[in-house]
């Protein structure tokens, strides 16, 4: 794919819709008489046939409202999973007459024209799941195992491969050991390397590394410190052991260098015994290997990560003197509590590695050859191209758009949105490091420049107004039962108001027929500008 103008990326989150203020709740023991409680409440499903939990299988809850949308966004891919053979049952459970939501009459009716074949959505009027849930945003899942084991509430939508994973092996009763065992039976002995990081609390660090593909496993534990076998309540009073992460990984997959560079991504280097919040020398960063290639391989990594630093990098490299295992409770802390304390983004285990040495910018003469003129005087001349011209502006199509003067990665096709502004727009890069953001002053306006990084081609601007469940500031009001995006309209006193609204209402439905009043009011302008006409 070739160049791509971006006119909004914005710093994301993942949005949840709520009831009344944000909250999200973690339940992992509940009690008898809550199992009870579960099992006793019978639910209807939207055909009148009445539902019970079992004790006997795993199940999976979606709890959700036709008035949210990250919910109705889910609901093709939970379709999906329902239609599957797994060792859990999937249902979901909306509240009619609660929070909005529609009586069970319309819902049913409304539902209906969805077409979904596979999804068991059933009725919960009396609103008891909220409390034993104690749900205060949607979507939340639930996680909950045989003889009515609620293991996990989660708040936000989570994949089906994420729900997938909570359940593997349960009903077989495998544990988290033996399916690490099983990872390393599947993995050449000589294609299993280790590696020790420190980076601050290992919660986070553990959490982090087990999701970065090619990792086996990741354990905390007190590394380098004066003796063996300390408690946690010795590491908290300076015994010299610093929290560290023991990473097991396919070298197949994952090479030591690369998996440096995700570690770079949570610490700071130039910090000394401080990483986020946490203060002591426990919390050092640091790189202990077992062999002098890992060695020099850490040493050439920091030399290298160096040039983004005017201070010098404190990151300790030492052979592995000692390491112990930490208590029980602080393995899988925050699989086991969702919303523990981390004190680094686990996001950025999701974001890709892409090497900009591979990525070299061709001279200007090559670029003049390769790119036509007005690639060239985009990329290299920040110059805009007319808005609702890009070949890319409408593109579909899954894939990676990359930078076109030296073929880097930039953006997901999954970050791509309609920002109706006429060129393509991306929520956020495929990795943080591959845009470098500048002010630009230009045309009297203050705003802010992306470039890609290797090849420091224009490739537009920032701005905050995008989807509000993206991190922008974007909002939606309903009029006359249409949402429209909420912007700030300059008007002279004494315009109607009310014709304004209206106008803008019956654009936005024109749009989402597939007329966009905009795209044709400038290309029409363009055409009577190009031909020379008075306007």
């Amino acid at each position: 794919m070739k160049k791509i103008i971006l006119p909004l990326i914005l710093v994301f989150l993942i949005g949840t819709f709520v009831f009344a203020k944000m909250l999200s709740s973690n339940v992992n023991k509940e009690t008898e008489a809550e199992k009870d409680l579960l099992e006793s409440i019978q639910l209807v499903d939207m055909n009148g046939n009445d539902y019970t939990f079992s004790r006997d299988k795993n199940i999976y809850i979606k709890f959700w409202a036709s008035w949210c949308p990250t919910c109705l966004a889910g609901l093709e891919e939970l379709d999906r999973l329902a239609g599957e053979t797994n060792n859990f049952e999937v249902v979901t459970v909306v509240f009619p007459g609660i929070n909005g939501e529609k009586n069970p009459a319309k819902f049913k009716e409304w539902y209906d024209t969805l077409g979904y074949k596979n999804i068991k959505v059933l009725y919960d009027t009396d609103g008891k799941l909220l409390q034993i849930f104690k749900i205060r945003a949607l979507p939340t899942s639930a996680i909950i195992y045989k003889d009515l084991k609620i293991d996990n509430v989660i708040v936000g939508h989570i994949s089906n491969g994420q729900i997938k994973d909570y359940f593997e092996g349960k009903g077989e009763n495998i544990t988290m050991e033996d399916k690490t065992k099983n990872m390393i039976n599947n993995v050449n002995k000589e294609d299993i390397k280790e590696i020790y990081l420190a980076g601050g609390c290992f919660w986070g660090v553990e959490e982090y590394f087990a999701r970065i593909d090619g990792v086996i496993d990741s354990v905390s534990g007190y590394a380098n410190g004066s003796f063996d076998n300390p408690t946690y309540e010795n590491v908290c009073n300076n015994s010299g052991h610093a929290e560290t992460v023991h990473i097991t990984y396919d070298s197949t997959k994952v090479s030591l260098d690369t998996l440096l560079k995700y570690y770079f991504r949570i610490i700071d280097p130039t910090s000394v015994n401080k990483q986020g919040n946490d203060r002591g020398v426990q919390y050092r960063t640091g790189i202990y290997y077992q062999n002098d290639e890992d060695k020099q391989i850490a040493l050439n990594a920091i030399k290298e990560e160096q040039k983004k630093y005017s201070k010098p990098i404190v990151i300790e490299v030492e052979k592995l003197k000692r390491f112990d295992k930490a208590e029980e409770y602080h393995q899988d802390y925050l699989k086991k509590n969702p919303n523990g304390y981390c004190h680094i983004n686990l996001n950025k285990a999701s974001e890709a590695i892409i090497d900009e040495k591979k990525y070299q910018k061709p001279s200007d003469d090559v670029l003049k050859e390769k790119l036509s003129t007005l690639e060239y005087q985009v990329t290299q001349e920040a110059a805009t191209e007319r808005a609702f011209t890009h070949e890319y502006y409408k593109n579909q199509e899954d894939g990676i758009y990359v930078d076109i003067t030296t073929g880097e990665p930039l953006f997901s096709s999954k970050d791509k949105y309609d920002a109706g502004c006429g060129w393509p727009s991306f929520t956020k890069p495929i990795a943080t490091e591959v845009v470098n953001y500048k002010k630009d002053s230009s045309h009297g306006m203050n705003r802010v420049e992306v470039r890609s990084r290797a090849g420091e081609a224009h490739l537009g601007h920032v701005f905050e107004d995008g989807p509000r469940d993206k991190g922008g500031n974007m909002e939606n009001i309903e009029i006359l039962g249409v949402e429209i995006p909420k912007i700030r309209i300059p008007v002279k006193t004494g315009r109607n108001v009310s014709i304004i609204l209206e106008v803008a209402c019956m654009n936005f439905r024109a749009k989402k027929m597939g007329f966009d009043a905009t795209e044709n009011f400038t290309n029409r302008l363009s055409k009577l500008i190009e031909e020379n006409k008075e306007v």
